[in-house]
């Protein structure tokens, strides 16, 4: 499919977009437009919405989260140029399109925090929810607590009897209502109030994205399915955010090491090569580090979101091996996972 030059291929296309009913190539393309196209974005959502509420034929029935899915790649497109945007909308797409695939026999499999699938979906909007309360939109503003472990045994209390599709409902709000947040140019060096900080707009929309990815594959691995990392360029941010947050997370686990330096290699697509103080100051780019540390980058950032254990992490070390332990064992110290 050539790209449409004016609207009349592309309308003949939205109705067979919305159902699902193109090839991969076509939709790519189509999403292409809207991403540059805001009214025919909003048409295209008007549609989804509409083949969601009628229920299509079997064969391109549309699946429930497809819209999320859809505007959120679109918006991401859009938000190319901002790469913490791209990373969450992106995430939460992805999410989604998970959630559409949860059966009811999956429900109560256990995941890696504790709780069951179903349980795991109601804590993540309890999470998204109180990301809208933080950026002052909220979607449930009855539940007012702002500790995550208690507002989510709030949400589950809430929505015990709730179909999941309502859970996923709220979730969907709250996206939205931090993804129009997030649109606004304005919001760019801005602050978030968020586990206890002041985050910086982009820290906590990255932040965001990491705990969206690896509470997928928490739902993945219930489901039998297999995981697979983000791509390289949001990877890439997750690993950055996790590096720049080391001297603060070597502090707070009382792990700091005033006057030394690392050099923290993570490789792999959407890796890098970082300069570390490992005392809170920055390193001198002059003196040579007392310790490389290098490191896949998937692994380096399942061990900073408690997926992978630090003693289960493969890396190379040169210099001192005990630094190397330290920054191995810091790096998890803001997990809320």
């Amino acid at each position: 499919m050539s790209r449409p030059h004016d609207d009349t291929p592309l309308d003949d296309l939205l109705g067979a977009y919305a159902l699902d009913a193109l090839d991969a190539t076509e939709a790519a393309e189509v999403e292409a437009e809207l991403a540059q196209r805001p009214e025919l974005a909003r048409e295209a959502e008007r549609l989804v919405r509409t083949a969601a509420w009628l229920g299509a034929t079997e064969a391109i029935s549309a699946p429930p989260s497809m819209r999320d899915a859809v505007l959120a790649r679109a918006r991401a497109r859009r938000s190319s140029s901002d790469g913490p945007t791209t990373a969450y909308l992106a995430s939460t797409a992805r999410l989604a399109e998970t959630f559409a695939s949860l059966a009811a026999d999956d429900y109560m499999e256990p995941t890696p925090n504790g709780l069951g699938v179903r349980d795991l979906v109601v804590h993540l909007a309890a999470q998204e929810s109180l990301l809208a309360q933080a950026v002052d939109r909220p979607v449930v503003p009855e539940v007012a607590e702002g500790d995550i472990d208690a507002r989510t045994a709030a949400f589950v209390e809430r929505y015990r009897i709730a179909t999941l599709e309502e859970v996923t409902e709220v979730w969907r709000r709250s996206v939205d209502e931090v993804a129009s947040w997030a649109a606004d140019p304005g919001t760019r060096h801005e602050t978030v109030p968020w586990i206890g900080l002041d985050m910086p707009r982009d820290n906590f929309l990255v932040a965001r994205a990491f705990e969206n990815w690896i509470h997928r594959d928490d739902l993945l691995r219930a489901q039998g399915r297999e995981v697979e990392p983000p791509p390289a360029a949001e990877l890439h941010e997750m690993a950055e955010l996790s590096i720049r947050t080391l001297p603060f997370a070597l502090l707070v686990t009382d792990r700091a090491h005033p006057g030394k330096g690392a050099r923290v290699v993570l490789t792999g697509g959407g890796g890098g090569d970082w300069r570390v103080g490992m005392g809170g100051a920055r390193p001198d780019p002059g003196v040579a580090p007392d310790v490389t540390f290098t490191a896949d980058v998937v692994d380096w950032c399942l061990v900073a979101g408690e997926r992978l254990a630090p003693a289960a992490l493969v890396h190379e070390v040169e210099g001192a091996r005990e630094l190397a332990d330290d920054l191995v064992a810091a790096a998890p110290a803001f997990a809320t996972l």
